[in-house]
């Protein structure tokens, strides 16, 4: 199993669950046959023959029950042997998605093609259709109580059998086959391919619509099989009325349309136009309901940041609409974490400048409510400031006013500035410039007492991490800050600070062991 391609972890799926027999044996004889042609050149051609006829048997049937009369004397043994192509196919396409290196570029293609027909509209009508007819029925017959016992089964590992679970494993398989495309299949058995994306390591080399077996037409169908995707949901989920498992399903369905239509615009961004990816990204990041899917929030977010390397002109919009994203969501401490890596991440595309300006955009989120916007230097007093760190701004204007900050309470204020202090340490680490990171320490020291404990803990190890790559006066500056922070605690009994300042000098200290900074390089003590 862990020789498989990690697509949104598929091939372990059958360690974790009981799928029906049917299923079951669908996917262990295809992972089988893959893993013995894949092993045996000599008998590849036999299995991909084989799985050729499994596809030729399952379109026959696939095109009689859609053409089926669900009104006939015999609807109800229809909607059986409907049911039991559907979860043959889940174990198919289950096993396929794990092995889709078995195929070549063009084998790929062509069973993507396929199954692109065989799950016609009115095939997935049939399925909702014969699942509706299992699930209704009065019928003692032995084989219809089996199946509507699996129909339980399923609901309660939350994999309800219809259309959408059937749609979101032919869309893993998309997401497999793009994903080969722009990345080695050794990285893709490691990592997810928005991680290889981003760190650039593991990709095929060129990275063009010419690398490899890839050509414009592949591409062009991939995009297309993306786009329709995308336009049924839109035009047929109403998400709210569905149940939560069907919602996850369906937002699985979106995030592998959004990844795999990404792959075809880093190849081929005419093909896969950036302008469309753009609008679905931005139109699922304004939607509340979609970014409480921490799985889709992380596509949305990470491809937002992607899409930025393959049209740079989307960079400054991106960044505005992340640091919106930042301040103003609700969303969990992952999804944050995830969104803090991404605009980091896009800030490296754009200007110092900019860089600046979007510290100074979250850094005013801190600011108590009385407390006028950072200008030159932090709150305009330059004895805050450290002397390397003071020239990045003196003078300039902070964009923080372009965000209108709301909140209803005092547990959403503290949820929105952890973000804020995650977001700009984040932003200042990746940058690895020590007039930034100088910049966000002192922006940050600043604020700690002035708001609530759980942030002021926050804000302390977040700078105490920065002080690492900082220079050396801000990181002298920043322990006397701690020292009067420290002494302040003692004094008014503030617990959740003194923890907090007595972790950073185990952090602190491996800053003086690797400058060898002498005197001033022993460690200080706070408390």
């Amino acid at each position: 199993m862990d020789s498989h391609i990690q697509v949104f972890a598929a091939s372990p799926f059958f360690k974790e669950v009981e799928p029906s027999p049917t299923e079951s044996l669908a996917y262990h004889v295809t992972a089988a046959l893959l893993s013995l042609g894949h092993h045996h050149p000599d008998v590849q051609q036999t299995v991909s023959d084989n799985i050729s006829a499994f596809l030729n048997v399952c379109a026959h049937v696939t095109d009689s029950v859609a053409q089926a009369d669900e009104d006939g004397p015999d609807y109800l043994e229809d909607a059986v042997r409907t049911a039991t192509i559907t979860v043959a196919l889940l174990g198919f396409l289950g096993a396929a998605c794990a092995q889709a290196d078995f195929w070549k570029s063009g084998g790929r293609l062509s069973i993507i093609s396929r199954l692109k027909d065989l799950l016609s509209q009115p095939f997935l009508v049939a399925v909702e259709s014969a699942f509706s007819t299992i699930r209704n029925s009065h019928s003692h017959d032995r084989h219809v109580k089996e199946w509507k016992r699996w129909l339980r089964h399923y609901d309660d590992i939350d994999r309800p059998l219809g259309a959408m679970l059937l749609q979101r494993s032919f869309m893993w398989l998309l997401v497999a086959a793009t994903s080969l495309l722009v990345a080695e299949e050794d990285a893709l058995r490691r990592t997810h391919v928005l991680e290889i994306l981003m760190s650039g390591s593991g990709l095929r080399r060129p990275l063009t619509s010419k690398s490899g077996d890839v050509d414009f037409r592949s591409i062009e169908i991939y995009a297309t099989v993306a786009i329709d995707q995308m336009n049924y949901l839109e035009s047929s989920a109403d998400f709210d009325s569905l149940s939560p498992a069907k919602q996850k399903l369906a937002y699985a369905v979106k995030g592998s349309a959004l990844i795999s239509y990404l792959n075809a615009s880093t190849l081929n961004e005419e093909v896969a136009d950036g302008d469309i990816l753009m609008a679905w990204l931005e139109d699922t990041l304004a939607d509340a309901s979609s970014m409480a899917d921490e799985e889709l929030a992380s596509i949305v977010l990470k491809s937002l940041a992607l899409l930025c390397k393959v049209a740079p002109s989307h960079a400054t919009n991106v960044n505005r609409l992340l640091s919106h994203f930042i301040v103003k969501s609700r969303s969990s401490s992952q999804t944050m974490a995830v969104a803090s890596k991404c605009i980091a991440f896009v800030l490296q595309m754009l200007s110092k400048d900019a860089i600046i300006s979007t510290l100074y955009t979250l850094g005013n989120v801190l600011s108590p409510g009385n407390e006028r916007p950072v200008t030159n230097g932090i709150n305009g007093d330059p004895r805050y400031d450290s002397p390397d760190a003071s020239y990045l701004y003196i003078g300039r204007q902070s964009a923080g006013s372009s965000i209108s900050l709301q909140m209803s309470g005092e547990e959403e204020s503290l949820v929105v500035q952890g973000n804020v202090v995650q977001a700009i340490c984040e932003i200042a680490g990746t940058c690895k410039d020590e007039k930034i990171t100088g910049l966000a320490q002192s922006m940050l020291a600043q604020k700690i007492v002035k708001l609530s404990s759980p942030v002021d803990a926050r804000i302390i190890t977040g700078a105490a991490t920065l002080a690492l790559s900082g220079g050396q006066s801000e990181f002298r500056y920043l322990l006397k800050r701690y020292a009067a922070v420290a002494h302040d605690a003692v004094l008014e009994n503030r617990e959740g600070i003194l923890n907090a300042v007595s972790l950073a000098p185990e952090i602190t200290s491996l800053r003086f062991a690797n400058k060898s900074l002498g005197h001033e390089g022993q460690e200080l003590s706070l408390c």
